[in-house]
C-alpha cells in the first residue's frame, strides 16, 4: 500500500473529465500538467501545505496565481481523492485562459492582469471526487 502521497508520480482523474498527467507530488510542491479538461495544456508548479490527518489520509492545499484556492484530500488505500476548490468568477467563466505555464513570466502577467480587471466573486466551487494511479 502507498504510505504517503509525497514523492509520487501520478495520473490523477476527476469525474468531470479533468486528467492531470503527470502530476508529481514533492515534499512541498505539486508539479502538474492538465492533459484533459477545460484548460488542457496547463502546466503549473504549486507550493502547498501538507498534513497527514490520519493513517492513510493526507491533505494538500495551495493558492494559485489566479487566486483559486485548491484543497485535496488523498485517501491512500483506495487511491481516491476529494477536491474542494474555490475559483474566481472570471476564471470559471472561461477556463481556457488558464492554458499555459505558470513558470512563464508572460503567462503570469496575463493572469495578473485578468485577476486585477475581472470580478472575483461569486466564487465557483468545485466539490468533487476522483482517483489517482501511481505511474
Amino acid at each position: 500500500m502507498l504510505t504517503s502521497i509525497l514523492g509520487t508520480r501520478l495520473s490523477w482523474h476527476f469525474a468531470n473529465g479533468w486528467v492531470f498527467e503527470p502530476a508529481i507530488v514533492g515534499p512541498d510542491i505539486v508539479d502538474y500538467h492538465l492533459k484533459e479538461g477545460p484548460h488542457a495544456g496547463r502546466h503549473a508548479i504549486q507550493h502547498f501545505y501538507f498534513q497527514r490527518v490520519a493513517p492513510g489520509v493526507e491533505t494538500t492545499v495551495w493558492y494559485e496565481e489566479s487566486g483559486a484556492l485548491v484543497h485535496i484530500t488523498w485517501y491512500l488505500e483506495t487511491q481516491t481523492v476529494h477536491r474542494f476548490a474555490a475559483l474566481p468568477a472570471w476564471l470559471a467563466e472561461d477556463m481556457t485562459v488558464y492554458r499555459g505555464d505558470n513558470q512563464d513570466p508572460a503567462f503570469l502577467e496575463k493572469i495578473r492582469k485578468l485577476s486585477s480587471q475581472r470580478q472575483d466573486w461569486p466564487r465557483h466551487i468545485l466539490n468533487d471526487e476522483g482517483y489517482f494511479k501511481v505511474i
